[in-house]
């Protein structure tokens, strides 16, 4: 076992395990259906809650396997790298640095693809729908509410997005050596200084 292998397994937590991830995707889910349903209709309230913690987990698994494999690491290992690129802590192994890297322009990568867009309009369009439809119904506040949350989330996904992108380039520079930015240039000759 490596040393870097034994760093980054000492800095694994509990919350990082899949498991834990779709218990917490599940909570959220029951509870703020439950605000909107009621406690009457708690059966459906969980199930569908259920369906989307797993479609969520199985997602975010997807996503974790891809990363891993991209960067050269075992699953488990993408959440620490992930706490590493947010603190901006570079690491001092070169094989890591190098993981890390990679896993920072996979991430670039995806972020400026258009994805992010057709999801968060997707999800705008369920908002703005779902605002409509009570609009219909004669819920003039609970539309006015659900509009402002819809928009309150594309809001919120460009920031975040954007903030991201950000962290990851300054990584990303970080990272790179600086051979890679700006290319060396030998003094002309003759101009050598001695000493």
């Amino acid at each position: 076992m490596t040393d870097r292998t034994t760093d980054l397994r000492s800095q694994r937590r509990w919350i990082d395990k899949w498991w834990v991830v779709g218990l917490l995707a599940l909570a959220i889910g029951v509870g703020m259906r439950l605000l909107s349903l009621g406690l009457d209709n708690w059966v459906p309230v969980l199930v569908g809650s259920g369906f989307y913690a797993i479609t969520f987990t199985a997602l975010m698994l997807r996503r974790r396997r891809a990363d891993a494999r991209e960067a050269g690491l075992e699953t488990d290992d993408v959440p620490v790298l992930e706490r590493r690129v947010r603190r901006g802590a570079v690491p001092d192994d070169p094989a890591l640095r190098q993981a890390m890297l990679r896993l920072v322009r996979r991430r670039l990568k995806l972020m400026r693809g258009k994805l992010i867009w057709v999801f968060t309009a997707g999800m705008l369009l369920v908002f703005v729908g779902l605002g409509i439809l009570l609009l219909v119904r004669g819920s003039v506040l609970a539309a006015i509410a659900w509009m402002a949350i819809g928009a309150g989330f594309v809001g919120g996904v460009w920031w975040m997005r954007r903030a991201n992108i950000d962290r990851f380039q300054r990584m990303e520079r970080q990272l790179t050596p600086s051979s890679e930015h700006h290319p060396v240039m030998s003094p002309p000759k003759g101009s050598e200084q001695t000493a």
